[in-house]
């Protein structure tokens, strides 16, 4: 997906792409550029029409929620949940996911848009 520059990690419905965030990130004090603990990735499916369930998850650094947030409400995309994963992480690693039924180019398109407006790219 030319969008956001990443990889299709699924060949069946549900459609998931994948690009991991660069941040320098420990969890039990060993270095992970696991996708678990990195991913920004978006999910597509039940095309009804041309529009599909969309969701989305990124890691995210406590001091970028509000501005990405802030971006996502902006183009009418719902914020469903702002949590953790792990213990014992440098720095402290949040999650965020956010879901809206639409064109999955647009959602794909808002989304990125979004996170580069807020800075996480």
């Amino acid at each position: 997906m030319l969008i956001l520059s990443a990889e299709k990690s699924l060949q069946q419905p549900p459609c998931v792409v994948q690009r991991l965030r660069n941040i320098n990130a420990t969890i039990l004090g060993r270095r992970t550029r696991s996708p678990l603990a990195l991913p920004f990735a978006l999910s597509f499916e039940n095309n009804i029409q041309g529009q599909t369930l969309n969701l989305g998850e990124t890691v995210i650094l406590q001091d970028e929620i509000n501005r990405f947030l802030t971006a996502l409400r902006r183009r009418g995309i719902t914020v469903t949940a702002i949590h953790n994963h792990w213990l014992f992480d440098n720095p402290r690693l949040m999650y965020m996911h956010w879901e809206k039924v639409d064109n999955p180019f647009t959602f794909a398109e808002e989304s990125f848009e979004a996170a580069l407006e807020a800075g996480l790219f």
